[in-house]
């Protein structure tokens, strides 16, 4: 992406956002503030989301940065620009909940090969674990991946595709709760 949003750029975000034009170019000059190249890395990730969800402890939204950032940085390159960030952003925290569950898997899916294996699926569950301060000896993560691929995997192939897992997170309030990062 270019300094300037490009009239493409900004029907993109629109279409995808559903923000209006006006407030999306407010939000990039604040962008720009942060990031004057136009693009950010996961330091600058932490410190810009930190300042829009002001709630959050440094130490709980360190736990679960790496894998915001990855889920957000649609391209795989290291970075996000302007897009990928208010698109992702939009989505996780005005969007619905289809949308959202889309970012849910992709915090998962950090190879982003289309499915989570049951070592990508543990460690997120240990950084949401972490997040939400999660008693580990109450309910172990490792029991909570079991139990959760045991009763989702409906074809047996030891991975949750996109579809198996937001099916599955729609059809359970307390497993959405359990594995988002996002409000509801």
């Amino acid at each position: 992406m270019s300094v300037m949003l490009t009239e493409e750029e900004l029907k993109n975000i629109i279409e995808e956002s559903g923000i209006e034009d006006i407030v999306i170019k407010s939000w990039y000059k604040e962008f720009l503030l942060f990031c004057p190249k136009g693009r950010m890395d996961r330091k600058q990730f932490f410190k810009f989301y930190k300042s829009l969800r002001g709630k959050l402890e440094d130490v709980n939204l360190y736990k679960i940065i790496d894998y915001l950032f990855t889920s957000f940085d649609k391209n795989s390159d290291g970075f996000l620009d302007f897009s990928e960030f208010l698109i992702a952003y939009a989505a996780t925290s005005k969007g619905e909940i289809r949308k959202k569950l889309e970012f849910v898997f992709l915090f998962y899916d950090r190879d982003k090969n289309g499915y989570i294996n049951d070592k990508e699926f543990l460690r997120g569950v240990e950084s949401i674990y972490a997040f939400r301060g999660k008693n580990r000896k109450e309910y172990p993560p490792k029991q909570c991946v079991r139990d959760i691929f045991n009763n989702i995997d409906s074809n047996g192939d030891s991975k949750l595709n996109k579809d198996e897992f937001i099916r599955s997170c729609l059809g359970n309030k307390k497993l959405l709760e359990l594995l988002s990062p996002y409000d509801y």
